[in-house]
């Protein structure tokens, strides 16, 4: 609990640490390159989806101090980078068929004619080009000797989606060809034919095998795919084997990629690898091309890089313009500056103007891309994201399906939003009388219907048993098993989230709540009987309070009275003594709790990437929660007094 509550009388200063504190060089999550990719590039592809997850600190993704990077990690991002350049340089604008012979490329068989025969289970792994993202046809020429009753199999497998399997039923006298379509990256494609169920010694001497001809890959087969505006954006010249225009494409580019201009030796670097390419006999664009992957495997794409001039001093120092642009941006986009924040940059005016950064600061979330700040911020930690990661129990609650839950992310998306951009208090989150639904979710609550399937509709809940955040079917969803609602989640997602005071890790060897077969009754009469063991005791009597209040509200969030047959207890204490009955009055009592904006304030601050734990953060965090609550909860006006705060906007080196 936050110590300084009341009308704050005494705590802090007026302003924050004069420690700006140092933040850990900053690998890009995969949100966040992904995102950059989209707004270097203008691409649509995600390839960080197939990177292995990013680690999390502190309830966020985006905390430099556990943001490794591992060898996998660096081998994706350099093949990323060669489809990603790949697939903006395309020029192939009409489908064209590539054919192999899978003589040389096979693990068992032998050369049968035109053709290669599988003798024996076997594979061949051959390499296709995608020149550009899109739908190709890999076709097969193949028959089969018959044996047994059940077919020759192949498999045809490219990397990162199921195999599919082609059921070979044509005989040597007249060989048929199997087709299947496939959505390839751009860029070179493994391709594995695969014999997978070879069968032999019958009576009569049969031998199942297989023998294929040839396989073709043709594509892409939906339209023209040139994006001449995206090549151009980055080919910003014509003369690609004149070095002064070669000069001019790989600085504008590295400017945008690494956030900052590049230096002539880094220029010069590149352009020795065009060089070097055209000596291997490369065109100048092949090239370029070579430089462009290179840009995006550096450290200066990969990591948000911030300089000490002395790295062991601790006094503080101003960020440059384009590190504080860098800042501005991955705070409330999730990806890079847009063009007016490097013009800013460039012109000096975010260290020089001290209005300027409040300026970009509300320009900026006025965008379309402050989405990001929705989906990754109160994404997580709100838990929005964790929505679909488990199902509710079919059998239990056979109403929940796709279109409740992708209601009920929509429904916290919007609400957040509204406190974001409609500048509503903060203080009113937990007990607002209003929501977002469409019909879907306005039935599964009880609510008359609003005459929208799909958008959402702005509700009163003025008469009903919900307020707030907590009741909605979100977080209610999120907070519990899937067959039965949880108190202990519930109770611990408070503590975490909104009160910022974890309950210590439950001890080695304590048993789970037992199940309603063995010891009847609510879910609450188990609870308390787990409570009676001393070593649950403890933390057990600060959290479950928490979610008793909410334990009118089953597993799918509906409301309901009783439990198993059970009438539901939903009164408690909170843990100064102050009593309720309800998520009603619980959320009202949280509402009026200093320590919960400052909980609040510390996600915030966190979610910029840092450590809420350092000394010098504690003092920063308290001197924003002062000013949050005096200006009147409002979170636009925090996140600008975030990005003013010189926490934001200096850094100092580490002995």
């Amino acid at each position: 609990m936050w110590a300084c509550v009341g009308l704050l009388a005494g705590c802090g200063n007026s302003g924050s640490s004069q420690d700006p504190g140092r933040v850990t060089l900053h690998r890009l999550n995969n949100v966040e390159y992904d995102n950059t990719m989209r707004d270097l590039l203008g691409t649509k592809l995600r390839l960080a989806t197939d990177f292995p997850a990013d680690d999390r600190g502190y309830g966020f993704d985006n905390v430099a101090d556990v943001l490794r990077m591992s060898s996998l990690a660096l081998e994706l991002y350099e093949t990323a980078a060669a489809t990603l350049i790949a697939d903006t340089l395309a020029v192939t604008t009409t489908s064209a068929t590539q054919t192999f012979e899978l003589m040389t490329s096979t693990s068992n068989g032998t050369a049968v004619g035109t053709g290669w025969l599988f003798f024996s289970n076997g594979s061949a792994t051959l390499t296709a080009n995608a020149p550009v993202a899109g739908t190709y046809r890999i076709a097969i020429r193949a028959y089969q000797h018959q044996a047994g009753t059940e077919p020759a199999r192949l498999t045809i497998e490219v990397p990162n989606q199921p195999a599919v399997t082609i059921d070979v039923t044509a005989l040597q006298a007249a060989p048929a060809e199997y087709e299947t379509t496939w959505t390839l990256p751009a860029g070179n494609v493994l391709v594995t034919v695969s014999f997978i169920n070879n069968d032999c010694c019958y009576p009569a001497g049969e031998d199942r095998n297989v023998w294929v001809d040839h396989l073709t890959v043709e594509g892409p087969l939906n339209g023209p795919v040139v994006d001449v505006d995206r090549r151009s954006a980055i080919l910003i010249c014509d003369q690609l084997e004149d070095r002064a225009c070669q000069t001019s494409i790989l600085t504008r580019f590295a400017a945008r990629a690494w956030r900052r201009p590049p230096t002539v030796t880094e220029i010069e670097r590149l352009l020795d690898l065009v060089s070097l390419a055209a000596t291997e006999g490369d065109t100048p664009e092949g090239g370029l091309r070579l430089a462009l992957q290179r840009v995006l495997v550096s450290p200066h794409f990969l990591f948000r890089v911030e300089i000490d001039p002395d790295p062991t001093s601790t006094t503080p120092h101003p960020l440059t313009d384009w590190e504080l642009a860098t800042r501005l941006s991955y705070f409330l986009w999730s990806s890079m500056p847009d063009e007016a924040l490097f013009a800013a940059a460039d012109a000096g005016t975010l260290t020089s103007d001290p209005n300027e950064i409040e300026r970009q600061t509300r320009r900026m979330l006025e965008d379309p891309k402050a989405i990001a700040l929705t989906d990754n911020f109160a994404g997580q930690w709100l838990f929005t994201r964790a929505l679909g990661d488990q199902d509710p129990d079919y059998d239990l609650f056979p109403m929940y399906d796709d279109e409740l839950e992708s209601a009920m992310r929509a429904e916290t998306r919007r609400y957040f939003q509204a406190f974001l951009m409609d500048d509503i208090p903060m203080n009113q989150f937990l007990v607002a009388d209003f929501t977002y639904v469409n019909d879907r979710l306005a039935a599964h609550y009880g609510l008359p219907p609003v005459g929208s399937e799909e958008e959402l509709v702005r509700v009163s809940l003025e008469g009903t048993e919900r307020r707030g955040f907590l009741t909605q079917g979100s977080f209610l969803r999120v907070t519990s098993r899937p067959k039965r609602t949880s108190p202990v989640l519930r109770g611990k997602w408070v503590l975490d989230n909104l009160l910022c005071t974890p309950p210590r890790p439950p001890p080695p060897g304590v048993e789970g709540l037992p199940d309603a077969e063995t010891t009847p009754g609510s879910v609450r009469d188990r609870l308390e009987a787990h409570r009676n063991n001393p070593i649950c005791a403890s933390c057990h009597r600060v959290m479950d309070p928490l979610g008793f209040a909410l334990d009118n509200f089953d597993a799918i969030g509906s409301y309901r009275s009783s439990d198993s047959g059970f009438p539901i207890d939903a009164s408690g204490e909170l843990a100064d003594g102050v009593a309720f009955d309800g998520a009603i009055e619980m959320t009202k009592l949280l509402a009026e709790d200093p320590g919960v904006y400052r909980c609040m304030v510390e996600k915030l601050y966190t979610y910029t990437g840092r450590s809420p734990f350092r000394i010098e953060a504690t003092e920063h965090v308290d001197s924003l929660t002062e000013r949050f609550i005096a200006g009147g909860y409002i979170l636009r006006d925090l996140i600008v007094d975030m990005t003013t705060d010189p926490s934001f906007v200096s850094r100092r080196g580490e002995p």
